[in-house]
């Protein structure tokens, strides 16, 4: 019975690679977003943080997408 327990509170909570990966998404998310919002005033810099920001998704996405199916 405390193996069940045990089993489910290890995945509730992303680990390793996956956490990596899951919190470089919301970076990258974040950084497409506010260079949108600045890119929309006419801002190079918004510009440039709104191409890195799709890039940064880009590249986490296909990362967590080779992390494998779930047990």
């Amino acid at each position: 019975m405390t193996q069940a327990n045990e089993t489910s509170d290890t995945k509730a909570l992303p680990v390793g690679l996956e956490r990596r990966a899951r919190t470089a998404i919301l970076v990258g998310a974040a950084l497409l977003l506010t260079g949108i919002a600045l890119a929309a005033s006419d801002d190079d810099y918004g510009r440039w943080l709104a191409v890195g920001g799709m890039l940064v998704l880009f590249w986490t996405l296909h990362r967590f997408g080779r992390l494998g199916a779930d047990s």
